[in-house]
C-alpha cells in the first residue's frame, strides 16, 4: 500500500475536519449574534483554511478540471470567494457591531455553503488517487510545505479584502 497516499488523504480530511469545525462554530457565533467571538473565529478560520484552500486551487483543482472541465471547478473557486468574503468581512467587525439582519442572513448563508462546500470537495481527493506513488508524495509535501509557510486564506487572494 501506497505510504504517501495514505498520508495525503488524512491530511486533506484532517483539513476538512479543521475547516468544518470552524465553518460550524463562526455559524453558531453569527447565529447568536455574538460578533466579537466571530470575528475572531473569522480570523482562525482565515489562518486554518489558507495551506489547504491554496493546495486545493493549485493542486487539486488542475486535476479536477482535467476530468470534470473548466465549468465545474470555476464553480469551485467562486464558491471559494464567495465563502471568503463573509470570512473577511465577519474578521472585520468591530466588537459593538450592529449587522443588519439582511446581512447576518447573508453570512449564515454564505457560511452555510462553506460546510457544504468542505464536505463536497471531500470526495474530489480520489482524482489525485490515480497519481504515481512519486506524484503522491509530491503532492504530500507540497501541502506539508504550505502548512508550514502558514499562509492566511486572504492573503491568497488579497483583492477581497480590499472591497467594502
Amino acid at each position: 500500500m501506497n505510504t504517501a497516499w495514505n498520508e495525503l488523504q488524512t491530511a486533506f480530511v484532517n483539513d476538512h475536519i479543521a475547516m468544518t469545525h470552524g465553518y460550524r462554530d463562526l455559524l453558531e457565533a453569527v447565529q447568536s449574534g455574538d460578533f466579537e467571538s466571530a470575528s475572531r473565529l473569522a480570523s482562525d478560520l482565515d489562518k486554518v483554511a489558507g495551506p489547504h484552500i491554496e493546495f486545493e486551487e493549485t493542486c487539486l483543482y488542475p486535476e479536477v478540471e482535467e476530468s470534470r472541465g473548466e465549468t465545474y471547478t470555476a464553480r469551485l473557486y467562486d464558491e471559494h470567494a464567495e465563502i471568503l468574503r463573509a470570512v473577511v468581512e465577519l474578521q472585520s467587525l468591530s466588537d459593538d457591531a450592529k449587522p443588519t439582519k439582511r446581512r447576518v442572513k447573508q453570512w449564515q448563508e454564505q457560511l452555510q455553503h462553506g460546510l457544504d462546500h468542505a464536505a463536497a470537495c471531500g470526495s474530489l481527493l480520489s482524482h489525485l488517487g490515480t497519481q504515481s506513488a512519486d506524484q503522491q508524495q509530491s503532492l504530500l509535501n507540497t501541502l506539508l510545505l504550505l502548512r508550514q509557510q502558514g499562509r492566511r486564506w486572504s492573503e491568497l487572494h488579497p483583492s477581497l479584502k480590499d472591497r467594502d
